[in-house]
């Protein structure tokens, strides 16, 4: 099971360690770099770059570490699509900077970022880089191989495998305080007994996805979009609408019907969507990562919806229909 995982994502089995998912691995990266950092440079504080549209698991253990007085965290600009500010985070690197953590595509509106170029920048600054790879692993054609990545999180259910596994890069000659200490298992880094069954679930699962699966998805989110934009005039698509975005994910707003109101009404008709990513269910209507990309608190509401291999256009289809009457319940 690794070694498929690991030649899906063109690195060595032994550069793969398997863990419960994003969150944890997430977690794993920031707190033990910023620890080693901080145990090896006395009387000094670690710096912390991470993205202004980051996932919770990244953002929520910044601020934690931020408020113990463990780390001086900053975060990156991007543009109105979503996309890193390059000039920005040369600015913002300095010498106390020991990692920079960004997610590849992002979870809500689905913007890819540069890897290449935001890797290259780190190494010339000799700042560990460390990607969120969870939502573009098999669904965009990319390896590691080559690339200037130190860490990469992935997860298995983002490609259709059974919740609760996944999987954390640490590239050969990178070293990663253990998550927990106990035994060996995971080349001592994350010892207890391995879930077997998971793993292999995982790999079946990766194998499933090939370019055919990947273009399917595409085609799918670009007819969603067409009949969108031709039977909604107020409606504004969140991040890209084409060219370096994701495949499965699409958010938009209805200008002037609140999302929430929206979300409700589609769910009464059979429609599964929602206002954002799970991560931030129950906080407040606007999006931290609508606001990031510069909309005000009137307009950082969304309805996001995603795709899989199996969605067909007839779907779709029964989706705007099912929206033209959420739209008109909810302006009454």
């Amino acid at each position: 099971a690794r070694e498929i995982i690991a030649t899906k994502l063109g690195c060595e089995s032994s550069e793969l360690i398997f863990c419960s998912g994003g969150t944890e691995a997430n977690n794993w990266v920031l707190q033990r770099v910023v620890m080693k950092w901080n145990s090896a440079n006395p009387g000094k504080k670690c710096h912390l770059l991470t993205l202004s549209t980051e996932h919770s698991s990244v953002t929520n253990t910044a601020e934690w570490m931020r408020d113990l007085g463990m780390v001086e965290w900053g975060q990156i600009p991007v543009d109105r699509e979503g996309a890193l500010k390059l000039d920005a985070l040369k600015k913002l690197i300095r010498p106390e900077t020991a990692l920079v953590s960004i997610s590849h595509g992002n979870n809500e509106i689905g913007t890819i970022q540069d890897l290449d170029a935001i890797g290259a920048i780190c190494r010339e600054q000799r700042v560990l880089f460390h990607v969120d790879a969870c939502q573009s692993f098999c669904h965009e054609p990319f390896t590691v191989k080559g690339r200037p990545i130190d860490f990469m999180t992935l997860s298995g259910h983002k490609v259709r495998a059974p919740k609760g596994v996944g999987a954390l890069f640490v590239r050969s000659g990178v070293e990663l305080i253990p998550l927990v200490f106990g035994g060996k298992q995971e080349r001592g880094l994350r010892p207890g007994t391995t879930s077997v069954e998971l793993a292999c679930s995982f790999a079946t699962a990766v194998q499933t996805w090939d370019m055919s699966a990947v273009d399917h998805i595409r085609r799918v989110r670009e007819y969603t979009i067409s009949l969108l934009k031709a039977h909604f005039p107020k409606i504004e698509i969140n991040g890209r609408e084409h060219g370096a975005t994701l495949g499965h994910v699409l958010s938009f707003t209805v200008v002037g019907s609140p999302s929430k109101l929206l979300q409700r009404e589609l769910s009464n008709l059979g429609v599964a969507c929602s206002t954002g990513a799970a991560c931030g269910t129950g906080k407040s209507d606007a999006s931290a990562v609508l606001l990031a990309l510069g909309h005000d608190a009137e307009r950082a509401h969304q309805i996001r919806i995603s795709f899989s291999p199996t969605t067909k256009t007839a779907e779709i289809d029964f989706f705007v229909e099912r929206l033209k009457s959420a739209i008109q319940r909810a302006d009454t």
